[in-house]
């Protein structure tokens, strides 16, 4: 009964429940305090509001000049802007006049599309006069005007001229830099109105909010809110940021200010919204000394309950997880030991006991595990199809017959690497760039007997993949099953393609035909003999390959069918990845 009441009362359940209590009683009445004050949700929503609505302003702006800079676009092919532009010495004053009256309809209807434009004009050089969208439709060429605003500019990343202080987007036609310099024949400008850009900025803010709209790439800016602010810094702070849509905050006039900002890579400009922080965030203030409190009242709460934990369970856990790696790693004489007498007490001796146990089953057990594999392993890699000897005597035969000397001698050479091969019997892994080499040798062999009806492309084997180990004759079933199954029936256009493709820590290698013969039903059977291997007639081919890999690497590793993009078979043979051979593995001899 004593030892009764002794383990429960060091019981490590008992430890848990109090050191809970005492951590979660004070930090649910402060994590209570803080809901109640709701400040960190309030101010996330404020600022993702101001998102939102700095990106819709931007689209509304975006959208307005799209739709001026398409119009303009449209307008530069006008019969009566080209007439006036080439011919309008040659025409009469009544059909001048009726030609300058229509581009003047033009022009209206452009400025009317958008209130962001001041004035619409037309430089016809010819007619030495500009054609405009206000109430005086024609007026005298100004021609230092004209040359400035001749420069080209990029109408879908960054539209806009400066002139006297004045902001215009400008279309010559012919482009300049499309004809090689000469001037062009005539000149639509819009001219945007600063007045109504501040007043919509003035709009756009609201509660001491301030905005500015400004040039990334040419230095301008407009700005619109309530009161006057020396935006300086921050444009040319905004010009040097590469970020779309960002928040930062700023010191203006002595004042801290949350900027957020987003970029028009269509119009090269960067809208930004001010708003003053002492404004937003006023009511939340009080809140910081208490949130500065619970950090500290956390962190010292967590170092109590870190320690405590340690004690109470991490420490006993780690010294039994580290005796059962050192088991794992073949330690069977181990023997560790626990104080008290709680559940890891009763752990530690039961794993005592187990390990014994262990010491007395495991060479017996894994001994006997070991060499059935190792046995199946064998009778699965003797399993070579005989009809393959059969047709190469065959082809060797026509080819005696037919006197062709060079073929045999290469088919020959082929014939003897194949066997020296296949005949290694003490030789179960090789480097993946010996396998690849006798891979490719059966296909040189098959080409004999498919010549003219398959085609091969057999990927470049990596560098970096040329000494991983991988069991011996793991691609050829495969490739032979393309032959004998899914290309046997292919008159002409066969292709066969082997791929290699390297994952952090495996290797997957694929095989794909183009064969008429794979379908859905055809490939679910393949896949359930794959699963149930004892169901099939004689483990040969594919069936021999995958219970190979699960028998040396385990069940997740193997083959893995679908049908590929050509119609036919897939076949990804799925390895991990390792660099040296097994101890049981013969080495290969340079002959």
């Amino acid at each position: 009964m004593g030892v009764f009441i002794q383990s429960r009362r060091s019981s490590i359940f008992t430890k848990i429940v109090v050191t809970f209590l005492g951590l979660l009683t004070p930090l649910f009445a402060m994590i209570f305090f803080m809901n109640e004050s709701g400040s960190s949700m309030v101010k996330e929503e404020i600022l993702k509001s101001m998102d939102a609505k700095v990106e819709w302003y931007v689209n509304f702006i975006e959208a307005d000049f799209d739709r001026v800079l398409k119009l303009i676009q449209a307008n530069v092919n006008d019969d009566n802007l080209l007439k006036l532009s080439t011919s309008s010495m040659i025409m009469t004053p009544v059909e001048r006049t009726f030609a300058i009256n229509a581009l003047k309809s033009k022009l209206d209807l452009i400025k009317t599309s958008s209130s962001f434009v001041q004035n619409v004009s037309a430089f016809i050089p010819e007619l030495n006069r500009t054609v405009t969208s206000n109430d005086n439709s024609i007026r005298s060429f100004d021609e230092e005007q004209y040359k400035a605003l001749s420069v080209t500019t990029n109408r879908y990343e960054s539209p806009y001229l400066m002139w006297n202080k004045r902001l215009f987007i400008s279309v010559p036609y012919p482009d300049p830099a499309v004809s090689g310099g000469h001037k062009p024949i005539f000149l639509l400008t819009v001219e945007v109105s600063e007045p109504a850009l501040r007043s919509t900025l003035k709009q756009f803010t609201t509660n001491g909010e301030y905005a500015v709209f400004s040039g990334n790439k040419l230095l301008w800016s407009i700005e619109g809110g309530e009161g006057e602010l020396r935006v300086n810094e921050l444009v040319n702070g905004l010009r040097a940021s590469k970020i779309k849509l960002k928040r930062q905050s700023i010191e203006l006039s002595g004042a801290q200010y949350l900027v957020v900002s987003k970029s028009s890579e269509r119009l090269d400009t960067t809208l930004s919204v001010l708003m003053p922080e002492k404004q937003i965030f006023g009511s939340l203030e009080r809140y910081r000394w208490w949130l500065l409190f619970l950090m500290l009242a956390s962190g010292c709460i967590v170092i109590f309950f870190a320690f405590s934990l340690y004690r109470i369970i991490l420490k006993p856990l780690r010294t039994l997880i580290r005796s059962f790696n050192r088991v794992e790693q073949g330690n069977l004489k181990l023997v560790v030991k626990y104080p008290l007498k709680d559940e890891f007490g009763f752990l530690y001796e039961r794993f005592n006991v187990m390990v014994k146990e262990l010491d007395v089953l495991v060479h017996e057990v894994y001994e006997h595990k070991y060499r059935s594999q190792l046995a199946e392993l064998r009778q699965l890699q003797s399993q070579i199809n005989p009809h393959f000897l059969y047709n190469s005597f065959f082809i060797l035969h026509r080819m005696a017959n037919l006197k062709d000397n060079d073929s045999i001698i290469r088919f020959t050479k082929y014939l003897g690497d194949y066997f020296q091969f296949i005949t290694r019997d003490g030789l179960y892994e090789v480097p993946l760039s010996l396998e690849v080499k006798h891979a490719r040798t059966y296909i040189d062999i098959q080409g004999f007997r498919f010549a003219g009806r398959i085609r091969t492309e057999f990927g470049e084997l990596p560098e970096q993949l040329m000494n991983t180990i991988v069991p011996r004759m793991i691609l050829q079933p495969i490739i032979e099953n393309v032959y004998n199954h899914g290309l046997d029936n292919k008159v002409r256009d066969g292709l066969l393609k082997v791929n290699f493709l390297q994952t952090m820590d495996e290797l997957i290698i694929s095989i794909e035909d183009n064969g008429d013969e794979m379908n859905e039903s055809k490939l679910q059977s393949l896949r359930l003999l794959l699963l149930t291997p004892e169901q099939a007639v004689e483990s040969t081919g594919l069936i021999n390959v995958h219970r190979r890999l699960q028998i040396k690497y385990g069940d997740m590793w193997g083959l893995r069918l679908s049908i590929g993009k050509g119609g036919g078979l897939r076949v990804e043979l799925k390895l991990p990845i390792r660099k040296e051979l097994n101890e049981d593995a013969s080495l290969v001899d340079s002959g």
